[in-house]
């Protein structure tokens, strides 16, 4: 019973240590959403799907996902404004 108890006074302190930016801050939790992260987008880091589609747009001739999120891209959410 004591192991139990140290490991759950563990386990919510280190809850309560994680959040504390969120909890008591109030600041955002971080975006990992490839799409509308700016620093994966400055660093050239793209979503799988849109890797995808330019890989095959490639063999083809073609060129995709241009910077105009025209209907190539439409499903790879890339909108900038995009509300989950």
């Amino acid at each position: 019973m004591k192991v139990f108890l140290a490991a759950l006074v563990f386990v919510g302190l280190a809850v309560l240590l994680l959040g504390v930016n969120i909890f008591f801050f109030h600041r955002p939790f971080p975006d990992g959403e490839i799409s509308t992260n700016p620093e994966m987008r400055k660093r050239g880091i793209k979503c799988a799907k849109e890797e995808e589609l330019e890989m095959l747009a490639a063999r083809e001739g073609k060129t995709l996902c241009d910077g105009n999120f025209s209907d190539a891209c439409a499903s790879c959410s890339l909108r900038p404004n995009k509300k989950l």
